[in-house]
């Protein structure tokens, strides 16, 4: 299978589960109003009449056909849900460039969770008390707006804004991969319970604060509404106390809160639970004429750089594979393909593996050279330049003794790499007077402090130090499940690898993973004042020091054979000391 079409079939696989997600959130959306309404027409003394009837409600024409604008709305959603995760992971140096690539789909991330908010709210009044479901009433014989549909709706947009800012504002959406897969149902059930749970409290703080917003420019809101459509002004949440002291409100208004966030946190975890399902991948690739391969292989779903949960997903499965108990499986990796006999699955599949830690290592080691807790002590000062006050007299002298030196034989007495960096300048005809150079040089330096005093310029347009590096440990979940997977398969080579196919590639194994054990160790120090990347550097560093130890344990006889160099067995000898 070519390249193109991997990535063709890999995208198909992954639309057909973010299409799954999509209508189990369009399902969900009628759980939650069951709940909702199970609530609000609470009826101790007739259980079963409080049961029917709300089923029959939701159940409903109107309820169906009123659901149409949140129905639309969550599908919006979901679309954008879906192509942030599946887009590419992509790199920012600087604040500008991050809102210049992310700016755009996060304010259309921002406008449906404010959709959302609404339409939920617009379509939960609907079932409340008359006082609560129109946006206007009638009041002492005229039309009045309603403040409570007011705060309601409200709510409903605050709710989706505190959403947004709290969970996908500053951060972009990743998927969490389970440790122990479970049963779709299983996992459902647990989502489920523990939203609904979670909501309750976590929807208290944002009820308290827009309540208080609510009373400080509630009046306002509702005066030009009242303006705006020509009715008159409803004064029940006038104060404080009129806010306050209405605990029916507040209910409703805590209730929808909950439903909203609830609501947001299943949507993101279902996307997340579809997408990180096992991927079905082969080891093996077809090798057989005029014949269509299907399948994606292990190999080239790791080569899809561009493709970050493709990536994690084939990881993922190759990390399964050589722990579980399916030998049969593992056996395609030590196998030898006809004809040649040659292994092809296993040089294929480790210089892949080789290829993500190498690159992944590179990158590292550049980007911690920004950071300057880590650049090391600094070396032995550059001499300094000849000063101006050097006369051109006392230069040429110097160069005229250079000049009969080298006629006559005779050699100095001390290294000339002094003299060279002093008669340097001579050798080279300067077309600007000094005063001239110097001049411009410190207008350049009054400019550039001038520029980096204007306030937002540093912070927009500079990259933070230790960015890149943060970056990196953020996304290095392919790496954890790599690094293992192949410790693991070397592990298992003593007893499955009847043709000893993975030893010639063991040197090679070995110094890669102790290569990135280096540069963690080294960043171990200033890890903690990385913003981010605490845990993904401590799972990272945890898998590829659990690797390397495992491997060193297994061919501990045969180590000093497969490392001949003193340094790196020194290192590998620390870390066994140290475990």
């Amino acid at each position: 299978m070519s390249h193109l079409s991997t990535i063709n079939a890999c995208k198909l696989l992954l639309f057909r589960r973010c299409l799954q997600a999509v209508l189990l959130t369009v399902g969900i959306q009628f759980v939650l109003l069951t709940i909702f309404l199970l609530f609000v027409n609470f009826q101790l003394l007739r259980p079963l009449h409080w049961i029917t009837s709300t089923l029959s409600l939701v159940c409903s024409f109107y309820t169906w056909f009123a659901s149409i604008p949140l129905i639309g709305a969550v599908v919006l959603y979901g679309v954008i849900l879906c192509q942030q995760h599946l887009a590419e992971r992509s790199y920012c140096a600087s604040r500008f460039r991050w809102l210049v690539h992310y700016g755009p789909r996060k304010l259309l991330f921002l406008g449906a969770h404010l959709l959302v908010g609404c339409l939920t709210a617009w379509l939960y009044t609907g079932y409340m008390h008359t006082d609560y479901r129109h946006l206007w009433y009638r009041c002492y014989g005229q039309e009045c707006i309603s403040a409570y549909h007011v705060y309601l709706l409200g709510m409903g947009i605050f709710a989706g804004c505190y959403y947004f800012v709290s969970v996908h504002m500053r951060q972009e959406v990743e998927i969490e991969f389970p440790i122990v897969n479970y049963c779709w149902g299983e996992k459902l059930r647990e989502l489920l319970y523990s939203s609904m749970a979670r909501s309750l409290f976590k929807s208290l703080v944002p009820t308290l604060a827009y309540t208080l917003l609510f009373w400080l420019f509630g009046r306002v809101v509702c005066h030009r509404l009242s303006h705006l459509l020509a009715v008159d002004l409803d004064e029940r949440l006038e104060g404080f106390f009129g806010v306050a002291t209405n605990g029916r409100l507040l209910f409703y208004g805590w209730l929808l809160t909950a439903q909203i966030l609830s609501n947001m946190h299943l949507m993101r975890c279902f996307y997340s639970m579809f997408l990180s399902e096992e991927f079905p991948l082969a080891v093996t690739k077809n090798r057989a004429p005029f014949v269509q391969e299907k399948e994606v292989t292990v190999v080239a779903a790791l080569g899809l750089t561009n493709d970050y949960v493709v990536q994690c997903l084939a990881a993922k499965y190759l990390h399964n594979l050589v722990t579980t108990g399916d030998v049969e499986k593992r056996a395609e990796l030590f196998q030898l393909t006809e004809p040649g006999n040659r292994p092809a699955n296993w040089r294929a599949l480790c210089d892949q593996c080789l290829t993500l830690l190498g690159s992944f290592t590179d990158e590292l080691i550049d980007s911690m050279q920004k950071i300057s807790v880590l650049k090391g002590s600094p070396s032995s000062p550059p001499l300094a330049p000849i000063s101006d006050s050097v006369s051109a007299s006392l230069m040429a002298e110097r160069v005229l003794t250079r000049q009969y030196n080298q006629m006559h034989g005779i050699r100095p007495m001390v290294s000339p790499g002094r003299n060279a960096l002093i008669d340097r300048p001579v050798d080279s005809i300067r077309r600007v007077p000094n005063w001239c150079e110097r001049a411009s040089m410190q207008m350049e330096q009054s400019i550039q402090l001038l520029i980096n005093r204007v306030p937002g310029i540093v912070y927009l347009f500079t990259e933070p130090e230790g960015a890149k590096t943060t970056f990196l440990l953020t996304h290095s979940l392919t790496l954890v499940y790599v690094v293992q997977a192949l410790s693991q398969i070397c592990v298992l080579s003593l007893k499955e690898d009847e043709f000893g196919v993975v030893q010639n590639d063991l040197p090679d194994i070995i110094k890669a993973i102790s290569r990135l054990k280096g540069e963690l160790d080294k960043l171990s120090s200033v890890a903690s004042n990385l913003r981010g990347p605490g845990s993904s550097f401590s799972v990272l560093r945890g898998a590829v020091r659990r690797s390397l130890f495992h491997i060193c344990i297994s061919f501990g006889d045969y180590i000093g054979d497969l490392i001949p160099s003193r340094e790196e067995l020194h290192q590998l000898q620390t870390l066994l000391n140290q475990e």
